[in-house]
């Protein structure tokens, strides 16, 4: 489009009477634009005059109609048919059968659905019965195969769709920069079950983790708590667990400069009695916390929350509800009440003013699994991307395929919502101590869409044994809605009223029953397999069922597979990938089959539990077990084998081996082994493997390495300097503090001396010439400059330092306690003082390589490595929001230019210099800084250990490269304090690393370390 034309149709269309147009984001005014593009080609307009008819039909309604004065409720929405006939455009065939569809896209594809499910029963029934099989058999068999052909069949349906419809449109959004206002006020909020000080802690920190990434004016912060389910209202120690969770909210109301206006607040609830489930607890658990809470920001008095409600909270228009283990992106909070915000997503009621019919109450963003050091060297690691643009707008997923057919979503549990109209969808719907999993029903009920281009991690589950407990949960949950798929539903005041919810929106619910049934269904019908098919054909039964049974996996593994063999180079290769890879695949494939056995169990016992206590006793429909709670729990094999996946597991097998035994002897050893299959979980549950380290030392060489390290400390000590040597850059300072911290870790100093060592290093950079709050490279007569590679070491080390002050704090008492604090204090002082955004340069995305301070300039070049200190500047600058988040995609993008095509020769020095950064920051395999530490470490081809740094990917040489390091005389000073911090991190666990990334301000960017080259 021609610059002009942008300009005049953003004139005309700036004259939105609901005042949007101007503030919306630049994708969406785009799209704004096309629509009059495209509206003026078939109707022998001018896009001109298709945006003056489009804000005439905003000005004719009344100005409280927000949505139908805004100009995109007639460009891209419902009110396009009504422009359409004032421009005289006539649709294509094409695209008024496209509108037929969606007007009644829900019945078609239920009706589609059955239709198919019928023609495949039919034919399985003329198979079958051609075949002889008696008619008692033919019926029981197509009941058993009903819920597995159902879900089998919307798989197939969903794919072809998905390539049939258009592919996804983000939802219109105002400009997330300028959206947060006093009428957007917006609180993030996190229902929280206290039950010990560590579930404290961890969300205190993942409290500011997403506060850090979403700094935003009128943007609030919230815990929602109450205690776990006791036979009393009040049980000892509760009082001292509230007390640490008002006085961590008050730390981080300091800490952040709220002091007199808190922007982190606590709200806690008093159990209530409740006569059904028989015990004091939380009002209807995580679903009445938010019920309640939504009443206290209307003005409601009667909750069960405690204590004054802040004046600023009662104005709150929008929440973001979170779990305990959700991590908000950076920005992701102003992105989504810049979506719900815009006037098409706005709620839009019928005239019972009780339905949605326009616009949605509630968004919920896509949910991805969170990139941590354990899941990440476990999985292999997958692509991912958090500061650079995406390549794709969405994910072929069943719910971004129901958002593109339907227009709705559906609510997992976390998102935004409009409080008015949320509390207004939801309010008489539910009865008390009904529904576990609310999450589904109040997303139907309120209107829910899902936002794929916006992005919520949470923590992976930390087992098999975790996962079962959640999908435990969920399936209870899910079958809990049977009484809502009947034609009259139960309310929140105990009466049947007439069932509202359309044929689609049942179906939804019905589907997630059917879905739990999947297991079962495959696994009656494999049974029923060996024991009425002829013994002959059981190896074949076996192997197809257990192939059908890992397809997805599978496809997956082929694709791999012949990926593989394609890009091997020769046809022998080739062919020599596929015959080593096949064998291996089949028996995955029979090891998949032990999950069947595993979440059969867990849905048997989930649906079992759930109707009887539907039918005879409701007293622990409300049953919950969190998710930290099933992480903690201890493994040994009594609670092993108590569990339901196990327990259930056991009975099945023994159940359908016996049944061979008697019925089908000649089948069991082709049964056996996929009966068997789920055994091995038993060894993996009660080991409780402890996480995958990031770097691996043999285990004959640890002791030598820690005697070797030793000599290097005493050599170390011998050779510092005293005082505050001039020669010392800025890194050999930073070196200077991390040597004693690693020796501390290492066991070769205590905890009193490690404090004086830090405070004399403090001391001895306190007391040099600081411009910006940093050092110069030299003191030594050298010309006056700043480099930012020394002062990005610098800066990490001490923050590094820092970290390691404040953990031993934690544990200490008394006068050690206070000398740790004040030498905390002082790193903290030291590292906030270094300014870095003057060297960034806004124009490069990048940092400046250093400052003349005689010249008083900033040196023409640049720093684009992923391999340098400056790297550690950057993000360090980018977790003290010195710089802005798209820093890192500058870098990246510079770091992938500068590598194309380039071989370096990097001496010991450079390749010290490349790698020092893998002190503090985690280098993951499979990522772009994995990928350049290999490159540089690529690079010194003449000795393949030439820095003790390398011992993070080759730890196999890092005892002669140690002994080199520890010979008096050999090296200087600074190799010394590396190869210390090198054994510290080797066998501490990466101790350094860790200290750096659990930093209260390095946490919310830590996901940057993950970032691949092909993003998702």
């Amino acid at each position: 489009m021609r610059a002009p034309l942008v300009e005049q149709l953003d004139s005309l269309l700036e004259g939105d009477p609901a005042g949007a147009f101007a503030a919306m984001d630049e994708p969406t005014r785009e799209r704004y634009r096309q629509a009059c593009l495209e509206l003026a080609e078939r109707s022998k307009k001018t896009p001109l005059d298709v945006a003056h008819e489009a804000v005439w039909l905003g000005l004719a309604h009344d100005a409280s109609d927000t949505r139908r004065r805004h100009v995109g409720t007639w460009l891209i929405a419902e009110g396009r048919p009504s422009l359409e006939a004032r421009l005289g455009y006539r649709a294509p065939a094409s695209m008024r059968a496209a509108r037929w569809v969606k007007r009644h896209a829900g019945s078609a594809y239920v009706g589609a659905l059955f239709a198919l499910l019928l023609l495949t029963l039919l034919g399985v029934d003329r198979l079958l019965a051609a075949r002889g099989a008696p008619v008692q058999a033919l019926v029981l068999l197509e009941v058993l195969f009903v819920p597995l052909l159902l879900m089998t069949l919307q798989e197939w349906f969903n794919g072809v769709l998905s390539r049939c419809v258009p592919a996804a449109t983000p939802l219109p959004r105002l400009d997330p920069r300028r959206v947060l206002s006093a009428q957007t006020r917006t609180l993030v909020v996190t229902p929280l079950l206290v039950s010990s000080a560590e579930d404290i802690d961890t969300q205190l920190r993942m409290l500011e983790v997403n506060y850090l990434g979403n700094v935003e004016p009128e943007l609030y912060y919230a815990l929602l708590t109450d205690f776990r389910d006791a036979p009393e209202q009040h049980l000892p120690g509760e009082r001292e667990l509230l007390a640490r969770l008002e006085q961590g909210i008050r730390e981080l109301n300091e800490r952040h400069g709220y002091r007199e206006q808190p922007c982190f607040f606590l709200f806690h609830r008093e159990r209530r009695w409740n006569p059904v489930a028989g015990h004091w607890m939380g009002w209807e658990r995580k679903r009445g916390k938010l019920d309640e809470f939504n009443r206290l920001l209307l003005g409601a008095q009667d909750t069960s929350y405690l204590g004054p409600v802040p004046g600023v909270v009662r104005t709150v228009r929008y929440v973001i509800t979170l779990d305990a283990d959700t991590h908000l992106l950076p920005g992701d909070a102003a992105r989504l009440v810049a979506t719900l915000h815009h006037p098409l997503n706005q709620a839009r009621f019928d005239a019972t003013g009780r339905k949605v019919v326009a616009g949605y109450s509630l968004l919920q963003p896509y949910l991805d699994v969170e990139p941590t050091r354990a899941h990440w060297l476990a999985t292999g690691g997958w692509s991912l991307s958090i500061a650079r643009e995406k390549k794709s707008a969405g994910r072929d997923v069943p719910l971004v395929l129901q958002q593109r057919l339907f227009g709705t979503g559906d609510f997992m549990g976390k998102g935004i919502y409009d409080v008015a109209a949320f509390a207004r969808c939801l309010e008489g719907r539910i009865p008390e101590n009904a529904i576990l999993g609310h999450d589904k029903l109040e997303g139907i009920f309120a209107r829910a869409a899902f936002v794929h281009d916006i992005k919520l991690f949470e923590s992976p589950p930390r087992d098999f044994s975790v996962y079962a407990r959640i999908w435990h949960r969920w399936v209870r949950g899910d079958w809990q809605w049977l009484p809502w798929l009947m034609p009259r539903m139960p309310s929140q005041d105990g009466r049947r009223v007439p069932n509202t919810l359309s044929l689609y929106e049942r179906w939804k619910l019905l589907a997630a029953l059917l879905e739990s049934l999947h297991y079962l269904s495959t696994l009656v019908l494999l049974a029923s397999g060996w024991l009425w098919l002829p013994s002959r054909t059981a190896w074949a039964w076996t192997l197809g069922m257990s192939l059908w049974g890992s397809r997805h996996a599978l496809l997956a593994a082929l694709g791999h597979m012949f990926r593989s063999a394609w890009s091997s180079g020769s046809v022998v290769s080739g062919v020599r990938t596929v015959l080593f890879t096949v064998p291996k695949l089949l028996v995955g494939a029979v090891g998949n089959m032990g999950g069947l056995f595993l979440f059969t169990g867990v849905s048997l016992d989930a649906i079992l539990r759930t109707l009887y206590q539907l039918a005879f006793d409701r007293s622990r429909m409300l049953d919950w077990t969190t998710f930290a709670q099933s992480n903690r729990e201890a493994r040994s094999l009594r609670t092993v084998l108590a569990l339901p996946e196990m327990a259930g597991s056991l009975v099945m097998t023994l159940g359908i081996g016996g049944a061979l035994a008697v019925l089908n002897p000649w089948a069991l050893p082709w049964a056996a082994p996929v009966l068997l299959s789920w055994t091995p979980m038993l060894v993996m549950l009660v080991r409780q493997g402890r996480p995958a380290a990031a770097v691996a030392a043999p285990p004959a060489q640890v002791e030598q390495l820690r005697t070797l390290a030793r000599g290097c400390w005493e050599l170390y000590e011998q050779s510092a300097p005293k005082g505050g040597a001039e020669a010392l850059s800025p890194t050999d300072l930073g070196l200077r503090l991390v040597a004693p911290l690693s020796a501390y870790h290492l066991g070769y100093v205590g905890l009193e001396e490690w404090v004086s060592r830090v405070g004399e290093s403090l001391e001895a950079i306190e007391r040099r010439e600081r411009h910006r709050g940093h050092l110069l490279a030299r003191y030594d007569g050298s010309p006056r400059r700043i480099s930012t590679t020394e002062s990005g070491v610098l800066a990490a080390a001490l923050l590094v330092v820092e970290s390691g002050l404040h953990s031993a704090r934690e544990a200490a008492t008394g006068e050690v306690r206070l000398g740790l604090e004040a030498a905390e204090s002082r790193a903290r002082a030291l590292r906030e003082g270094m300014s870095f955004g003057w060297l960034y340069d806004s124009g490069e995305g990048l940092l400046h390589t250093g400052y003349d301070v005689e010249a008083r300039a900033l040196e023409g070049s640049h720093h684009g490595l992923l391999t340098s200190g400056a790297m550690l500047a950057g993000f360090v600058a980018i977790a003290s929001r010195q710089v802005p988040l798209s820093h890192w995609a500058a870098l990246v993008a510079s770091d992938q230019r500068l590598r194309q095509g380039v071989v370096r020769e990097l001496g010991r020095e450079a390749l010290a210099e490349h790698l020092l950064p893998t002190l503090f920051v985690w280098f993951p395999p499979a990522t772009l800084l994995g990928q350049a530490a290999q490159e540089a470490l690529g690079a010194e081809r003449a000795e393949p250990s030439r820095s003790v740094l390398a011992w993070r990917f080759k730890p196999g040489q890092a005892v002669e490269e140690l002994q080199r390091v520890a010979r008096a005389g050999q090296v200087e000073q600074r190799e010394q304090a590396l190869a210390l911090a090198a054994v510290a991190n080797l066998t501490c666990d990466d101790i350094l690393v860790r200290h750096f990334h659990e930093h209260w301000q390095t946490a919310w960017v830590e996901a940057l370390v993950y970032e691949t080259k092909d993003a998702p």
